[in-house]
């Protein structure tokens, strides 16, 4: 029987070339059953497989072929291209994972791509692996300086390693080549932002939506600058626009909940702030426990509900005070703390029973993490769960006689200091409010100067070594006794024999708070949501003041007022330093 072998491959060929392609499929499987190591056949059907958006099958067809002729230039060139192709569809579905594999395989094949080494960048961007993309992104950028977009992408790699500098130049390079780039654009107003350039930042996306004015993203970071420049309002039009025009995005209304809440608008905020849980922001797959026993707002009489806490030491202080409002629905009220708060939780009001993350849970009924017991609450403004809560710890009473008699002979008005807030260096944004929050210690000499006053370190963490004589002299005014402190319930017992606090926004400020102790709130302009917006009180602490900067990273005037204050204090004795500010 005569080999027909390249008739039949020619007929294939034909019926292929003029869109017959479920003839040349009959006619190359035929042609590949005859002899399954042709790789000229293996390699016509990827094209063909490829043509009909089966891409995987491609895959493995042409691998085939490769296998058996590695230097089969078009065979090479396609896996090259199905490899791409399916890593995009890969990415579209949400699977950078399966994608970075499939562009690997692409580079495999033709490895001096500079579209493939761009999307490997994408699909490694959105893995989180930064430092890895950024050099996938370097090397299409050598092959290919004038790809813009790998530029932009790696601007965003470099943003997302805190390398700020640099990848503001990557988005300033890539509209110097491209002015009519919006995602460049907007993309350095987040750099701008993250460097403490917010005018700049607002200047740019505003550029961008008097191009494009239907941007969500372009409103949603405006928003966001808005909140940072103390504008409330600019922050609630543009991300209430931007969430018209993409009603599913969490990041919009999570960044909404924290303007509304700011601006006490308690009803809408706290529904809103549910987005946390919805893959969006730092929280992303934070929320651990089983969704069919969440709590909603269910009856809770003759129930057992688990409390949770979902994030850092404030947040718990602040929320578990709403155990006693849940008790008195009727539940039988448990609560999970980190171990640094279980001694202090046992304190609160209406707890039954304490146990610390990653230990064994109690049986329960439902839970709620702590910070959506506000909306489950349908907690407002004017809410009595939320009025004079406080006290609502209590330090341990034996720790309590300890401290008081150790401190007995410190004379004047004994007052406590933080200064600094902890690094939250798992995110950029995150840093980046840590590091306007707080304050460097020889920027309290101000207050340290006051005369009549013992002064005491609740500093904890890195910078509590700035309060050195050798740092600073003014240290030497300054006890510290920190290291005797196990956990929160010491630094309780300590704070109850202060006479006030003075404490930039961390845990120990609502510490002090939920004690019913004076405590000063030395607050940045761009104020965290929770202490709303001008107010000097704070209807989550009566025993709290508020000096709030009157600029962004302006701290001089606000030190100089807490002194000023202080001073007077000092002058007139039996006055009480702090009260509700009128």
């Amino acid at each position: 029987m005569p080999n027909t072998r390249h008739a039949d491959l020619a007929t294939a060929l034909q019926h292929h070339a003029a869109g017959r392609l479920d003839e040349a499929e009959r006619g190359y499987m035929q042609l590949h059953r005859t002899d399954p190591g042709d790789a000229e056949v293996l390699y016509r059907l990827g094209v063909l497989c490829c043509d009909l958006g089966l891409f995987e099958a491609a895959i493995r067809f042409l691998d085939e072929s490769i296998g058996i002729a590695p230097a089969f230039p078009e065979a090479l060139r396609q896996r090259a291209f199905a490899g791409v192709e399916l890593a995009q569809q890969k990415l579209a579905s949400g699977d950078p994972a399966g994608a970075e594999r499939h562009l690997e395989g692409a580079l495999q094949a033709d490895p001096d791509q500079a579209q493939t080494l761009n999307w490997l960048g994408l699909a490694q961007l959105q893995q989180e692996k930064f430092a890895v993309a950024a050099a996938s992104l370097g090397r299409a950028l050598l092959l290919q300086p004038d790809h813009n977009q790998a530029r932009n992408n790696l601007g965003l790699a470099l943003l997302r390693q805190g390398q700020l500098a640099e990848a503001r130049r990557c988005f300033e390079d890539a509209l110097d080549r491209d002015a009519a780039y919006g995602s460049a654009r907007i993309n350095l107003a987040n750099a701008l932002r993250l460097l403490g350039e917010h005018a700049a930042a607002q200047a740019e996306l505003t550029a961008v939506l008097a191009a494009a004015p239907d941007s969500a993203e372009a409103l949603n970071n405006l928003g966001a600058v808005a909140q940072d420049l103390g504008d409330a309002e600019l922050a609630l039009a543009c991300l209430s626009r931007a969430l018209a025009l993409e009603p599913d995005s969490a990041e919009i209304r999570w960044n909404l909940a924290l303007t509304q809440l700011r601006m006490g608008e308690f009803a809408s905020g706290w529904s809103n702030f549910e987005a946390r849980w919805e893959g969006c922001g730092n929280l992303r797959g934070g929320y651990a426990m089983p969704k069919d026993r969440a709590w909603r707002g269910e009856p809770l009489s003759g129930r057992r509900l688990l409390l949770w806490a979902e994030q850092g030491f404030g947040d718990t202080l602040q929320f578990i005070r709403f155990a006693a409002e849940l008790a008195q629905l009727g539940a039988t009220v448990s609560v999970v703390v980190p171990p640094e708060l279980a001694s202090l939780a046992r304190s609160v009001p209406g707890i039954s029973g304490v146990s610390t993350q990653g230990g064994p849970l109690p049986e329960y009924d439902f839970h709620c993490p702590l910070m959506s017991v506000p909306d489950r609450l349908q907690l407002r403004l004017d809410s009595a769960a939320l009025h004079g809560a406080t006290p609502y710890v209590t330090a341990p009473p034996d720790r309590v006689a300890h401290w008081r008699s150790r401190l007995s002979g410190y004379p004047g008005l004994r007052v406590g200091l933080v200064w600094a807030g902890s690094s939250r260096r798992q995110s950029r944004e995150l840093a980046a409010i840590d590091a306007r929050r707080s304050i460097r210690f020889a920027q309290l000499v101000p207050i340290l100067a006051v005369q009549g006053c013992s002064f005491f370190s609740l500093q904890k963490g890195d910078a509590a070594a700035e309060c050195e004589p050798a740092e600073c002299a003014a240290a030497l005014v300054v006890r510290d006794f920190s290291r005797q402190w196990a956990d929160f319930a010491d630094t309780a017992a300590f704070i109850a024999c202060l006479d006030l606090v003075i404490s930039v926004d961390t845990a120990v400020a609502h510490l002090a708070g939920a004690l019913g102790q004076p405590v000063w709130l030395l607050n940045r302009y761009d104020s965290c949501w929770r202490w709303l917006s001008v107010r000097r009180d704070s209807p989550w602490y009566a025993s709290l003041r508020q000096f709030r900067q009157p600029e962004l990273g302006n701290w001089e005037p606000v030190i100089a007022a807490a002194a000023i204050e202080l001073a007077d204090a000092v002058s007139k004795p039996g006055k009480a330093p702090i009260s509700r500010a009128s």
